[in-house]
């Protein structure tokens, strides 16, 4: 239910902060205003034709006063603000805001009674009345968003609704202000374990803490641009048949990518559940990898199959995450792509699913270093209630195999399933395909 409140003005006018002026504005006769015109007319012509004087003024004062009417109508329209504010504008799935609505009436002279036609989200617009703003004075009404599934929505525009005190004259006028909320996934606290980071020459994987200190370790990497050619390692140069250079000190904030696959062939609704619902716990999953990592110091990357990709902020990868939506592409060339130029030896989380229309071996065009990537491999079907899917499974499953064979992880995942309790899982170096 929606709430008002109307602050006082004084001598000199406020600034009204929070609002905008209104956008197009329509002003009209009533039904009322029609009618009186109407038996004005009839009076006045009657009065006329029978010679009773008080017929004829009955009828100019009913022709008359809808003059001032509109007048006054129309000029205080013509000054009123509205703005929205929405608190918080970021949510998560499951919470609901409240929305601040502020009419600023900057003239000396009241508004009349407002009619105010909201529109919001997740349902029918709203409709409340409230008391006109007084001159120089603001008027704050606030009312609750109900819950909303993740995205991006608007609040507004408003349509306000004004007549005169006699309902001769109504205006009807669309306001150019909307706010907006972000209705972020869910995220779920993982365990503080360690990260198995795999170097690169492959004679040893090293578990970094994440989020702790660093290593001062010696290793090589590839040649990048921009690296000081003094410490190219000639001896690992030879070996690899590329340019390699000394990594004197391995930072301690090692980088970290995490890959979502959200194509809508990979993940099928039921006529009860037109959401898929495993994307959402899948989108929910990789929120909460990459918020953990990006947390305790990591740099993360966050690349969906759109291509879109967010860096470092938990801020940022969860305003990426709301606004993901099935990808119609049927590949996963923009996962593939982002692992170009990342390092052979950097922390790969993938949230993937198959299904027998969905192959993952888009992503196996670089070779990844055994023990540094991870698939958290979806059997989406679970969730829509068809667990004997026999075709599903003999794709999963081999879609599971061509990842282990070119030195993947494989961490199945299914409804019934919590990301915090695979998480383990997906740190564990005998991490195995499940069969």
């Amino acid at each position: 239910m929606a709430t008002n409140r109307t602050s006082g003005g004084s001598s000199a006018a406020p600034r009204l902060v929070d609002t905008v002026a209104i956008g197009t504005q329509r002003v009209t006769l009533s039904n009322r205003g029609r009618t009186f015109i109407t038996v004005g007319l009839i009076s006045l012509a009657t009065g006329m034709m029978l010679g009773v004087v008080d017929l004829q003024r009955l009828g100019v004062l009913l022709l008359v006063l809808p003059v001032p009417a509109w007048l006054a109508v129309r000029q205080a329209r013509s000054g009123l603000r509205v703005g929205h504010a929405v608190s918080p504008s970021r949510v998560v799935v499951g919470e609901r805001a409240q929305v601040r609505l502020v009419l600023g009436n900057p003239h000396s002279f009241g508004t009349g009674p407002l009619r105010i036609t909201e529109t919001v989200p997740g349902g029918r617009p709203l409709r409340f009345s409230v008391a006109g703003v007084r001159g120089r004075q603001r008027r704050t009404v606030a009312y609750p968003l109900p819950s909303l599934r993740r995205g991006r929505y608007t609040v507004g525009p408003t349509t306000v609704m004004a007549s005169d005190p006699f309902g001769l004259v109504t205006a009807d006028t669309r306001s150019t202000d909307v706010g907006e909320l972000v209705v972020r996934p869910t995220t779920v606290a993982l365990a503080n374990l360690t990260l198995p980071i795999a170097w690169r020459d492959g004679a040893a994987t090293l578990s970094h803490s994440v989020g702790v200190g660093g290593s001062d370790d010696a290793s090589v990497r590839e040649y990048r641009h921009g690296d000081d050619l003094r410490k190219i390692h000639w001896r690992s140069t030879a070996r690899a048949g590329a340019f390699m250079v000394r990594q004197e000190e391995r930072p301690w904030h090692g980088e970290s990518l995490v890959l979502l696959d959200h194509r809508a062939l990979a993940y099928p609704t039921s006529p009860s559940e037109p959401d898929a619902a495993a994307l959402e716990w899948a989108i929910s999953a990789a929120a909460s990898i990459a918020c953990h990592l990006a947390e305790r110091g990591r740099r993360v990357s966050v690349v969906t199959g759109d291509g879109e990709v967010a860096h470092d902020s938990p801020s940022a990868i969860l305003d990426l995450l709301a606004d993901v939506k099935p990808a119609l592409r049927a590949d996963l060339e923009p996962l593939s792509a982002a692992l170009n130029g990342l390092g052979r030896d950097a922390a790969v989380f993938a949230v993937l699913a198959a299904t027998p229309k969905a192959s993952v071996s888009g992503l196996l065009s670089r070779p990844r270093m055994p023990g540094s990537s991870v698939a958290l491999l979806l059997r989406p079907w679970t969730w829509t209630g068809n667990t004997a899917d026999l075709l599903a499974e003999a794709a999963w499953q081999s879609s599971a195999d061509v990842l282990r064979a070119a030195g993947w992880r494989v961490v199945p995942a299914e409804a019934g399933n919590e990301i915090a309790e695979l998480w383990p899982s997906l740190l564990s170096a005998r991490a195995a395909v499940a069969r």
